[in-house]
């Protein structure tokens, strides 16, 4: 009997055959599935496919994104698909694309951002030096290839970038990443038309004040608020002074209720006539809500020092307190 006429032989012809045809079977649903016409099926997707048709990026296949590392990714996401999105799909359960793009997938065909300065959309910018490898391009250029279908529209915002200009000591001056446009006009969009817009006296305290200094000189808010802003460090454990002081203006921008209040457990500053009844809110000399403030000495200076005549030896609060009779 000739080896083709082995029923072996025809057993494992017959297995090669379903492999090959398996693969084959796999590389055209492959294939198949991954146009933006197959992913248009969806109705979740069919958004981000036409604003796809009318981007800059419309003659890119939509892998050339999707995969972080080219073609050797493919098998892992098209398991991905079958695995997990399609049978969310039949189960309608499907509501966009989850997937960020990865840095390197942009770099395949932008590697050049990385070798000059930028001008782009009015502004000026230096990739290599302010976009570095642990921040994806997504951070700044959401809406690059979907648009308005996008889920999180976002802008560079100019915030983002003084942290680093300011710790780097870089220019901060607006013409060194702006171009062609006047100051009223880069203040009217963005976070910056809420803080300088028609309602800044009231809205401005919402931007982050740790970057005031980048444009407004050192002590300009001193002006209005009569003290230096943002608060120093220590702030929370200092502000006592300055806010019993005659004409002060924490009421400016703290709600007395929301802010001190909360934060001391009662009324603060202490309403008037606060020493004759503070006995009845204190429920002992050490009191949490009191120590935040005061020091031993300071209920010495009434309960004891008043009350009980000096000695030769200190107060007789001295040495009750030594006796135990006073805590």
């Amino acid at each position: 009997m000739t080896d083709e006429h082995r029923p072996g032989s025809k057993r494992r012809a017959i297995a090669w055959l379903v492999i090959i045809g398996a693969v084959l079977a796999l590389v055209v649903m492959s294939a198949v599935t991954s146009s933006p016409s197959a992913c248009a099926s969806c109705h979740a997707m069919k958004p981000y496919v036409d604003s796809l048709a009318s981007s800059k990026h419309a003659k890119v296949a939509c892998y050339s994104c999707h995969l972080d590392n080219g073609l050797w990714d493919l098998p892992g996401f098209k398991a991905g698909e079958f695995g997990h999105m399609y049978p969310l799909y039949y189960a309608d359960k499907v509501s966009g694309p989850g997937i960020q793009i990865s840095r390197q997938a942009c770099l395949r065909c932008h590697a050049d951002i990385l070798t000059k300065v930028v001008f782009a959309d009015g502004k000026r910018i230096r990739h290599s030096t302010c976009a570095p490898a642990s921040v994806p391009c997504q951070s700044c250029h959401t809406q690059a290839i979907h648009g308005e279908a996008t889920r999180w529209k976002g802008l560079p915002v100019m915030e983002d970038c003084v942290v680093c200009h300011v710790k780097q000591k870089g220019p901060t001056a607006c013409d060194s990443c702006h171009v062609g446009r006047r100051q009223s006009a880069r203040l009217s969009i963005g976070p910056w038309q809420v803080t300088h817009g028609p309602t800044w006296r009231t809205a401005h305290g919402l931007g982050n004040l740790t970057y005031c200094v980048t444009c407004h000189p050192a002590g300009y808010c001193v002006q209005c608020h009569g003290l230096v802003l943002p608060h120093p460090s220590d702030f929370g454990t200092t502000h006592g002074s300055a806010a019993v002081r005659p004409g002060s203006t924490c009421v400016k921008c703290h709600e007395q209720k929301l802010f001190c209040d909360v934060c001391h457990g009662l009324p603060m500053p202490h309403p008037a006539g606060f020493k004759a009844q503070h006995p009845t809110v204190a429920a002992t000399m050490s009191d949490p809500r009191c120590i935040k403030c005061h020091v031993q000495s300071d209920c010495d200076s009434c309960h004891v020092k008043h009350v009980h005549p000096p000695t030769t030896k200190g107060t007789l609060g001295d040495a009750a307190r030594k006796a135990g009779a006073v805590k």
